[in-house]
């Protein structure tokens, strides 16, 4: 299974999120800001990328819409939920 992929710059935020996700045996990889995305993302072949992506809004550096917008066209599989 794919992991989902947590973006936000709170490391309190991070670890909720983690341990719940763990608690239900979802993998996960966590990042601190919209840069380390788009670096994994760029390193990631077809079909490698996250299975969801749950970002922070505002954070220093880059927001999640940021991140959002540009990941899009790498990532053919990503969806819009609006």
């Amino acid at each position: 299974m794919k992991p989902i992929w947590i973006v936000d710059d709170d490391q309190s935020i991070r670890f909720v999120l983690e341990k719940a996700l763990l608690r239900e045996n979802l993998p996960t990889r966590s990042f601190t800001t919209a840069q380390e995305v788009l670096r994994a993302l760029a390193q990631c072949g077809d079909g490698d990328g996250p299975q969801v992506m749950v970002s922070d809004i505002r954070m220093p550096g880059g927001s999640g819409l940021i991140c959002w917008r540009r990941s899009r066209p790498s990532s053919p599989t990503c969806r819009s939920s609006s």
